[in-house]
């Protein structure tokens, strides 16, 4: 029922004939401990879990190390019990039925426990020991949580408990065979790498004297450990003698040529505690054998690398000065902005999971196009996902540096173009109509530019802040990424001989040596202190520069720069499907006009003199297509009747103008934004930062800024590096001790293999 993984770590030690535990409090640091205190300290842990509101399981480790004279080096870790919460029943229409405050509860703790569990089975050199209890190996949720982490078990040892319980549950001794063989989890997992192994743990808990308050042990079944330990060989060989019994007679083949095998040589060793310790005891005595024969070639070379790095520090230490370090801080400059570039450019150097960023992880720290106040989007959350998931790619991979910025230019195009086209209310158009100084005529096309107008500057200037905080963000992060590289880039070259002189150690083509500025944590800060500063200057550049654009953009509406006549009025209108539904409302009118005025002709019967001017609208031509033909007469009424006003006519007419002109607008604005970033925020890192991070430095040279005498401050330069020689030469001797050590360890295993399987015996190794 722990509520915290404890790891506990057994060291051999053959000095102590008793346990000794410690165990690791809250400030790190060891304490020896009783087992009772151990105990105490983790039932504390579980009622504090229990009552707290937040979570219910944490995943910090409960370190526990034991040195003893009969355990072997090696880590056990038990995490917390998994939890089997009921499934919530769901109506026929698929919603769930109504769930209690106890369910969700439970549920909640089912997942976190799981969650819990599978992140520590997903390291790789862990071995897991899967505890089932299934009498169907067909089904078994413990396998199934388990394959999360290690999908074909080729690390997991099954475990099946309860086999004093289970056995008499099986009619004949053939199902219990096929129980034992389990020949459906071979099948299922041929790479498994063992089991299952089948156990009885005697139930009940020992008795600590703490524990014990009145001096009966009534809610104890054992009195100490030792007892316990009897009680579990006692269940062992109960088990053993009941499968015996029960298979006695049974005999299989395991081949059409092979002669009939009994069922109890096959089955017995995998039955009891003491064939599962035995068979894990190999397996780690395997591991620690490859492991030996590794880790000595690994040492030797690390001591190797070890002693140049020294070497280097020490001449160093003899020739330091203000004019070396001032030339190491040249070297670190060139050094960092060519790791800078190749951050933009594409590299693999940083890992992508410790300096990579999610989609999700740059969003939460940067915020989202998606949820920008003023910025509504047309599409919903899901499409939104669909859409950034097909269309801008790699959500869910971790990015940095050139590929995280490419990946938010591609999100900010598409969230210009999933922008909501403005919604024009009919007070507004009202109001944007207006009255001419000459004459009461709306003036459709000044009405839908000044909404336009409008319009776009509320809805562009968030978006375009926004994608300053992304780029922002994204930028800043490089100043670590490329620290590292160089950081990794100097740790090859000390463990290469081939790499030593091209790498920092040398300077332009001399065999002179410059000073390793990367320890110096003043120099380093004002690196970064630098690098912010520039990615602020850039950002508000661009900036500056897109307002202009936009302002531009959005100021003056023009038409046409080519020709003025009747076609600039046909080019700035919607497509004509988009627009048929304005010009029935206007024609109809017309019609409507025209038709009164026929009727009152034919009852007077006068033929005038001259022929009338028509009043209402005269159609053009019969062209091909009625939206063809519909189309023409909405330019015909547009240029002919714009002085009439309409209500309704009005409002659609100039919400169709002021749609159409920002989704114009859109594409316009990405596009210029996009190509401003690119010129004038990405390329400046690659081509203009070197020579800023230069002048930067030549004013703290000549004391402007930061002190020169803090930058490059020879008395906290020379401790450091002798502190640096100290522990290079503390990391020599160290790694001597280990070199001999295992050594000898390496020399026991080959006496033991050249006495023979039988003549060895299973022995505790340091």
């Amino acid at each position: 029922k722990t509520r915290r993984p404890i790891a506990l770590r057994m060291q051999y030690n053959p000095q102590c004939e008793h346990p000794k535990c410690f165990l690791q409090c809250e400030d790190g640091v060891e304490r020896p401990k009783s087992l009772s205190e151990i105990q105490e300290y983790i039932e504390a842990e579980n009622v504090r879990l229990e009552r707290d509101p937040v979570r219910c399981f944490d995943a910090r480790e409960i370190n526990i190390r034991m040195e003893y004279k009969y355990c072997p080096n090696m880590i056990l870790i038990d995490t917390p019990g998994l939890i089997s919460a009921p499934k919530i029943p769901r109506g026929r229409n698929g919603a769930t039925g109504a769930v209690s405050m106890q369910q969700r509860a439970l549920l909640k703790s089912a997942r976190e426990a799981e969650r819990l569990v599978v992140n520590k089975m997903k390291c790789p050199d862990y071995i897991i020991l899967c505890v089932e209890d299934t009498m169907d190996w067909k089904h078994g949720a413990t396998r199934e949580i388990v394959q999360k982490a290690d999908p074909d078990l080729s690390r997991t040892v099954i475990i099946n408990t309860k086999l004093d319980t289970k056995v008499p549950q099986f009619g004949t001794p053939a199902d219990l065979c096929d129980f034992l063989r389990a020949e459906v989890i071979d099948g299922l997992s041929p790479h498994k790498l063992g089991g299952p192994f089948f156990s009885t743990v005697p139930s009940g808990r020992v008795g600590r004297p703490a524990d014990i308050k009145d001096g009966s042990f009534d809610d104890f079944l054992f009195e100490d450990d030792e007892d316990f330990v009897s009680a579990c060989v006692d269940s062992e060989e109960s088990d053993r003698a009941v499968v015996t019994q029960r298979i006695k007679n049974l005999k299989f083949r395991t081949g059409d040529k092979q002669p009939p095998i009994s069922a109890t040589k096959t089955m017995l060793p995998r039955v009891g505690l003491s064939r599962l310790r035995g068979f894990l005891e190999r397996r780690v005595d395997e591991c620690y054998r490859r492991n030996v024969a590794k880790i000595v070639p690994m040492l030797q070379a690390e001591h190797e690398a070890c002693k140049r790095r020294l070497e280097q520090c020490e001449q160093e230490l003899d020739a330091i000065s203000i004019d070396r370090l001032k030339q190491g801080a040249d070297a670190f400059c060139d050094e960092f902005c060519a790791a800078l570039k190749e951050t933009i450019q594409g590299s693999v150097i940083a890992p992508p999971s410790v300096y990579g960023e999610t989609l999700d992880q740059e969003t939460t720290a940067a915020g989202s196009f998606q949820d920008i106040n003023g910025c509504p989007m047309s599409v919903t959350d899901r499409t939104w996902s669909r859409l950034v998931a097909t269309e801008v790619g790699n959500q869910s991979h971790r990015l940095y540096g050139g590929a995280q910025y490419h990946r938010i230019m591609r999100e900010f195009n598409l969230a210009t173009r999933c922008l909501r086209l403005p919604t024009i209310s009919e007070d507004e158009i009202a109001n944007a109509a207006g009255m001419g100084d000459t004459h009461d005529g709306v003036n459709f096309l000044r009405a839908a530019c000044i909404i336009s107008l409008e319009k776009a500057r509320c809805s562009f200037d968030p978006l375009l802040d926004s994608l300053r905080i992304r780029m922002a963000h994204t930028m800043s992060r490089l100043c670590p990424i490329a620290e590292y590289m160089l950081n990794q880039r100097k740790d090859r070259a000390a463990n290469s001989y081939a790499s030593i002189s091209t790498f920092g150690g040398y300077s332009n083509g001399s065999n002179s040596k410059v000073s390793d500025i990367t320890q110096n944590a003043q120099f380093l800060q004002l690196v970064r202190t630098i690098f912010d500063k520039f990615v602020n200057e850039c950002s508000e550049q661009t900036m500056i520069r897109c307002h202009d654009d936009l302002t531009a953009l959005t100021r003056f509406v023009t038409w046409d720069m080519h020709e003025r006549s009747s076609g600039a009025l046909k080019r700035a209108l919607p497509d004509q499907s988009d627009i048929v539904e304005i010009y029935q409302v206007a024609v109809k009118h017309a019609e409507a006009d025209k038709e009164e005025t026929s009727m009152e002709e034919g009852r007077e019967k006068v033929r005038p003199l001259t022929k009338p001017k028509p009043e209402g609208l005269q159609p053009v031509s019969e062209i091909s297509g009625n939206v063809d033909r519909d189309y023409k007469n909405l330019l015909q009424l547009m240029e002919e009747a714009a002085c009439s006003r309409n209500a309704g006519r009005t409002n659609m007419l100039v919400g169709g103008l002021v749609q159409h002109i920002v989704s114009q607008w859109r594409e316009t604005f990405a596009r210029s934004v996009t190509t401003k970033f690119n010129c004038y925020f990405l390329l400046p890192f690659v081509e203009e930062f070197h020579k800023y991070l230069r002048r930067e430095l030549q004013k703290v040279y000549a004391g402007e800024g930061e002190a020169l005498g803090d930058v490059f401050d020879l008395t906290a330069a020379r401790r450091s590096l002798q502190q640096r020689r100290q522990d290079l030469t503390n990391e020599c001797a160290a790694n001597i001790k280990l070199q001999e050590k295992f050594d000898m360890v390496s020399k026991m295993m080959r006496d033991e293999q050249e006495k023979g399987p039988d003549d060895s015996s299973p022995r505790q190794r340091n």
